[in-house]
């Protein structure tokens, strides 16, 4: 596990953790269950060029993912697991990309990449993520090219490696918005701090100018031709709307300022709570002269203060930064040297303490909504959890430790997945009431649903037509109208179920959601006679 040639390794562990994810949990509602259901009406429908959400022009987030699980729907068919195995690979390409950085930036420094590497592998958070049906980690993948190109580019490889950097940087755009840049050309305008030398001169500006703009030219040979289809809503959206929403926070996730720095622990955990690790990081950052150091430094810093500064703040959005803090206690470690086995210490306690609470969780989750779920699995993830807590104390030690502690990090990962979210699948599964749907269309019955619809069902019932939207006091006149129609409605509490006596009723989150004829629809809570 210490030799130079870790690709195999990462890609075990991120199979293994996919695998586990596949048939560990289905896809979390509203984020995951609309970002498919966004691809299954693209891929249904045929228009690849305007997004549609329950039949409306959809410009909450830019087409590349959607594009990507459409391409490989059209290759291996409609299915569950190619979504989010696109996050999978692009995490492989981010450990691939973050290792070759590290050697731009310290040629002549061995293991550093492969230190990093593991590093970043071995963190929970971006395990978790590395699997999911989001933007993030493709984010970090365009980030990680264009950065790499750029450093092409100050090595004196001029080839094509402005025209690389503006490539990644419009595939970034494509992928998550103009926040690219934030991530992006911080470091790559701060060259004379961090590099030191006189070599950079206009040269070096024009060529972060052209790729720029050679980004700007690809991101807007969809959004140009999108805005002309899309209607003037969908244009003022996707041309400020949705970037000047995030960043006021008037759209959704407002957060304060000091967000990021509360959820640092959660981001960075277990390293963060490695002694030798902190000291690898103070080691790197002391050495105050060395350009890679003062790289990292100009990626993160401005990155992350910007994020603070915005309004909108969700952990996984300062994902890309994670790379960063990976390559500095990287070059320090070999500085400071491994400090034994108590370095492991948190990682085990933290596994250990949590086996504990699932192992005893028959004693303690008595009438909370989920007890009905876990059965004996939690008692087993439970005792798997405190199996890998031993694993760390007893295996994870000497020089080896980094990359056997990911590896026990991708297992804890999978154990959660498997055995700690999978019993709870029913309560997220957006399939039963999907079939429900779909044979509702098929028949030719109308359905609306009483709430805000966030594309919940489309793909699970492989939808071929809009849900009318409709308001939770408007049921009852809804139905008056279409007398053979069917509302979806959610209730508060799962025990609501007998009292209404729905069409059909399933788990949702702690409560549950129900089809609704007129006759239930009469005995909802809060019905208006």
């Amino acid at each position: 596990m210490t030799g130079r040639q870790p690709g195999w390794i990462w890609l075990a562990c991120l199979a293994g953790v996919w695998l586990a994810s596949v048939f560990g949990r289905p896809d979390i509602p509203i984020d995951e269950t609309r970002y498919v259901s966004v691809a299954w009406e693209m891929w249904s429908g045929g228009d690849w060029l305007v997004l549609h959400r329950n039949g409306v022009p959809y410009h909450h987030k830019p087409p590349l993912l959607f594009w990507l699980i459409g391409a490989g729907w059209s290759l291996f068919g409609v299915n569950d697991w190619w979504p989010r195995a696109i996050s999978a690979l692009a995490s492989l390409a981010c450990l691939s990309l973050t290792g070759a950085i590290a050697r731009r930036l310290w040629p002549s420094e061995e293991g550093i990449g492969e230190r990093a590497g593991w590093l970043l592998l071995g963190g929970v958070f971006w395990l978790f993520f590395s699997t999911s049906v989001i933007f993030d980690i493709l984010l970090t993948a365009c980030v990680l090219l264009a950065l790499l190109a750029a450093l092409r580019a100050w090595q004196g490889e001029s080839r094509g490696t402005w025209g690389l950097f503006g490539v990644a940087l419009g595939l970034g755009i494509l992928a998550k918005g103009p926040v690219v840049l934030l991530h992006v050309l911080p470091p790559l305008l701060l060259v004379r701090w961090w590099d030191g030398s006189a070599r950079v001169g206009r040269g070096w500006f024009g060529g972060i100018a052209l790729g720029v703009l050679t980004g700007a030219a690809i991101a807007l040979a969809w959004a140009i031709p999108a805005a002309l289809h899309g209607g003037e809503e969908f244009r003022n959206a996707i041309f400020w709307g949705q970037t000047a929403g995030r960043v006021t926070g008037s759209l959704a996730h407002r957060q304060p300022f000091w967000f990021y720095l509360a959820v640092l622990p959660l981001l960075l955990f277990p390293w963060f709570f490695w002694g030798s690790a902190w000291r690898a990081l103070i080691a790197a950052v002391k050495d105050r002269t060395d350009h890679g150091v003062r790289f990292c430094l100009a990626w993160i810093f401005p990155a992350f203060i910007g994020f603070s500064l915005a309004g909108g703040k969700q952990a996984h959005y300062i994902l890309p930064l994670l790379p960063a803090f990976a390559l500095l206690p990287a070059f320090g470690w070999r500085r400071v040297g491994w400090s034994g086995g108590r370095a492991v210490l948190p990682l085990a306690l933290v596994a250990g303490v949590a086996g504990v609470v699932f192992l005893l969780s028959p004693n303690w989750a008595g009438k909370l909504w989920f007890a009905g779920f876990i059965g004996k699995a939690w008692p087993v993830g439970g005792a798997l959890l405190i199996a890998l807590g031993a694993a760390c104390l007893f295996f994870a030690r000497g020089d080896g430790a980094l990359p056997r502690v990911a590896v026990i990090s991708a297992a804890l990962v999978g154990v959660v997945l498997l055995a700690l979210l999978r019993p709870l699948a029913p309560a997220f599964d957006m399939t039963p009431l999907g079939r429900q749907l779909k044979a509702l269309e098929e028949g030719g019955v109308p359905v609306a649903h009483a709430s805000a619809y966030n594309d919940q069902y489309h793909y699970y019932g492989r939808l071929l037509r809009p849900l009318q939207e409709i308001g939770r006091d408007d049921v009852a006149a809804w139905l008056a109208e279409h007398p053979q129609g069917r509302v979806v409605a959610y209730l508060k509490k799962a025990d609501e179920v007998e009292a209404v006596q729905p069409v059909f009723a399933q788990a949702y989150l702690d409560g549950a959601v129900v089809l609704l004829d007129a006759a239930a629809a009469a005995r909802l809570p809060g019905a208006r006679p």
